[in-house]
């Protein structure tokens, strides 16, 4: 019996996680930025995505953002930082 409720409980939750990242945009697809790498026409896509994104993805990100500059500090990923932190404000 606790077998069965724990295997409904687990498909409950794989469904609602799936369904979550059905409509937004994987964070590693463009997330994924090591240093001072992207061009401008790359960076410029980037911030073009970011203004895509919803405020739910727009706060992964921008906790994506400052977890990576913590532990790869670099002008890009600042710059980055600030565009959504900017975004935010324009959404909310």
């Amino acid at each position: 019996m606790r077998l069965l409720l724990l295997a409904a409980i687990a498909s409950s939750i794989g469904a609602t996680t799936t369904h979550a990242h059905e409509n937004g945009v994987p964070l590693n697809s463009v997330c994924q930025v090591s240093g001072d790498t992207l061009s401008s026409d790359s960076l410029q896509k980037l911030y073009q995505h970011i203004d895509l994104l919803s405020v739910f993805d727009l706060k992964k990100w921008r906790e994506s953002y400052i977890y990576k500059n913590r532990t790869q500090p670099s002008d890009q990923n600042k710059q980055i930082l600030i565009y959504i932190e900017e975004r935010l404000k324009v959404i909310k």
